[in-house]
């Protein structure tokens, strides 16, 4: 990019024709300089328009400016493309300010879930409140730490930008009480030598994944689909298994490609899952101590015990909807019998209901009170 943008600067300084001319070689030098922004980027297809082209309209006026006021300048002849990148994000911090990065908070809120629309404007969003300067500072927590919490608050904004309401305050307040509370606790985090060696092994099996992930192509998953439709993988148990895995390998790999944020963060999720809670110090530090003999803080409930919780407890008393002719048969039971480990056979016969009854009106009221049940746990975690 440097040469074509240093051609560019040294044309207009040797520029002998009209102030119109010249003018519309600098504009034509500002979109240059824009063309590898961060934010405000079209999606394919489809012009800027809205909170995005006016952002990006005040940005191209004020590098304008600037520009205008500096192009005899020869050091601008000189100048890398990291200092042209730069120069131009710090036009962009500038123009991100509180009220603009609310407007493009609303913006994504407007779109309904899981759709083109709403992806874009959340990816906008996140670049946004990385490049605004206006997230807390890092102070006293090493990069590693700081990063690592300003990922995880991304990624719940993406998770859930829903749950902010413009009328509790501002958006960009919102968002660095989450990277705030996140702090706090990567802070208690570092003194713990239980949550440091679990956080090592989960570090390493993320590492392990992101690597799986990113050695998936398409060609791998068509090559196995072909040979299961052919017949040649004989358990089909085995091959539909592989086939869904090999596809959700590759979806990530393309978020991943598009998204690293949100990629990164996502596996590093699928990394502690994969980690179970064991009862012993030793199995994580080689140490031959036991949890009930380290003091330990607190630990929050993990999201099963959470929802569990929820179903035992009912708070809400949305659980008691049940099948036709079967009043003991309700979600609340059933839920509870499912969260237990018991077999969809067992519970069953328990209730003397047929399986797919069963499950057809579990997993379809499920599906409707998820939401719910996740705005409660989350309500209660704040």
């Amino acid at each position: 990019m440097s040469n074509l943008i240093r051609h560019m600067v040294i044309k207009i300084q040797q520029f002998n024709g009209s102030n119109q001319q010249r003018n519309q070689a600098l504009a034509e030098l500002v979109e240059q300089i824009l063309r590898t922004r961060k934010v405000c980027r079209p999606r394919p297809g489809h012009p800027l328009s809205g909170i995005y082209l006016e952002i990006y309209q005040t940005v191209q006026q004020q590098l304008n400016h600037k520009l205008e006021e500096a192009i005899d300048s020869r050091y601008l002849q000189i100048t890398s493309d990291q200092e042209w990148a730069s120069w131009r994000d710090s036009v962009f911090k500038k123009v991100l300010d509180e009220g603009r990065l609310q407007q493009l908070a609303l913006e994504a809120q407007r779109h309904q879930l899981n759709t083109p629309e709403r992806f874009y404007a959340l990816t906008e969003l996140l670049n946004a409140i990385k490049l605004s300067g206006k997230l807390y500072h890092r102070g006293k927590f090493s990069p590693e730490v700081y990063d690592d919490a300003v990922n995880l608050t991304l990624y719940y904004v993406y998770q859930n930008l829903n749950h902010y309401n413009r009328e509790k305050g501002k958006f960009i307040a919102w968002v660095n009480y989450r990277l705030n509370k996140m702090l706090q606790k990567a802070q208690q985090d570092l003194t713990d030598p239980f949550i440091q060696a679990q956080s090592g092994k989960i570090v390493r099996i993320k590492y392990q994944l992101i690597a799986l992930i990113k050695n998936t192509k398409l060609d791998h998953v068509i090559v196995w689909i072909t040979l299961t439709i052919k017949g040649l993988i004989t358990n089909k148990t085995d091959a539909g298994n592989v086939t869904k895995i090999l596809i959700v390998l590759f979806l990530l790999c393309q978020l991943i490609a598009k998204d690293r944020t949100t990629g990164d963060s996502l596996v590093f999720e699928m990394a502690k899952a994969t980690l179970p809670l064991p009862a012993n110090l030793s199995e994580l530090t080689g140490e031959s101590l036991t949890i009930e003999t380290v003091a330990q803080p607190e630990t929050e409930l993990t999201l099963y015990d959470q929802v569990r919780h929820y179903f035992k407890e009912d708070p809400e008393n949305l659980l008691q909807k049940h099948i036709k002719n079967h009043p003991e048969a309700t979600l609340q039971v059933i839920g509870l019998a499912y969260l237990d480990g018991k077999k969809w056979q067992e519970i069953s016969d328990s209730l003397g209901i047929k399986i797919s009854s069963l499950n057809n009106f579990f997993q379809r009221n499920l599906r409707k009170l998820a939401p719910e049940i996740k705005r409660y746990i989350e309500e209660e975690l704040d």
